[in-house]
């Protein structure tokens, strides 16, 4: 994804912000990055920060010296990232960062930087651990926190950073982005829901592991519209429970599908209601379903129910089968 030029064109307030504060030496100890789900929380705060650092800035990360690479790479001692976004932060790894941020820098800038990603997902301890380093960071440590929601974010926390809100981008032009760099229009419509940038859905698509995950789940998904679709509830209960279940078989593979639905459900809503869905290439079969269900609003708040769960230490086959037989039996 080309940071830069997503921040120039797409966030122009924090590009001209950032851009001001580097030039004129001003920075903030620490930034606080608030953005809706799917928009490039850590791949903006790891731009940022890597600008700091920077051997030759335009005006801002190069991506091509020496030491840009080497954060790239993951193999810059004085540059941490800790993302929440895989497991919650936890005590333990805040303070390995205090320890190592107490001593001198490795590298002869002497600049320290830690990324926090999703610090809603924090345990308490941590976050009582990261308050007091922030209240007193030491001589040229900056951090980078980013969030979901702010709402979830202690006051204590907020006003010891500097926030920075990047804006949606319309789901059409995302998707119409997505589409210009040879994205299956499927997958853009999808995808869209999750990350609110055309570069980074081609990015994921081109990921491996992410591919994979992305992959399981969309057939998943595919297969669920039409055990719904079918007449026999019985039958669709154990289609689902043979054929789909078995897909979702990872934590990353279940957010997925669970949010696919959220985004097939919100459309048979909007279908509900005589507004367009986003997913048009599953209006067919959406159109049909919109007449057939009772209970979408129901249903719609049972997947995001369940959705939550998903971070917890639950069984994901269990969770599967419970939401099908939910959704099916409503109807």
């Amino acid at each position: 994804m080309q940071v830069a030029k997503y921040l120039e064109n797409k966030q122009p307030i924090i590009y001209r912000t950032f851009v001001r504060s580097l030039q004129n030496k001003h920075l903030s100890h620490a930034y606080l990055i608030s953005g809706n789900p799917g928009t490039p929380l850590l791949e903006v705060a790891k731009y940022l920060a890597k600008s700091i650092l920077c051997d030759s800035p335009d005006p801002l990360a190069c991506n091509n010296c020496i030491t840009c690479l080497r954060i790239d790479d993951n193999n810059y001692p004085d540059f941490i990232v800790l993302d929440g976004s895989k497991k919650n932060i936890k005590k333990e790894e805040v303070g390995n960062i205090e320890t190592q941020f107490e001593k001198t820098a490795f590298e002869a800038k002497g600049k320290m930087i830690y990324i926090l990603h999703l610090v809603e997902n924090m345990s308490v301890e941590a976050i009582n651990s990261i308050l007091k380093f922030l209240e007193e960071p030491g001589s040229e440590i900056y951090a980078f926190l980013t969030t979901n929601n702010e709402n979830n974010v202690l006051p204590t926390i907020i006003s010891r950073c500097q926030l920075l809100r990047l804006k949606l981008v319309d789901r059409k032009e995302v998707i119409n982005e997505a589409i210009s760099l040879n994205v299956p229009v499927d997958d853009a419509e999808l995808l869209s829901y999750f990350y609110n940038n055309g570069e980074l859905i081609y990015d994921v698509l081109n990921d491996k592991e992410e591919k994979e995950n992305y992959d399981d789940a969309k057939n998943a998904f595919v297969e669920f519209l039409k055990a719904l679709n079918d007449e026999d509830n019985k039958k669709a209960i154990f289609y689902s429970q043979k054929s789909i279940i078995p897909l979702v078989k990872t934590k990353e593979s279940a957010r997925f599908f669970l949010d696919m639905l959220v985004e097939a459900f919100e459309d048979l809503l909007n279908i509900q209601h005589d507004k367009s869905p986003i997913l048009k290439s599953y209006d067919t079969i959406l159109q049909e379903l919109a007449r057939k269900l009772s209970h979408i609003d129901e249903s719609l708040i049972e997947i995001l129910k369940d959705r939550n769960l998903i971070n917890l230490n639950v069984n994901i086959s269990l969770l599967m089968d419970h939401l099908v037989l939910h959704i099916i039996k409503e109807n």
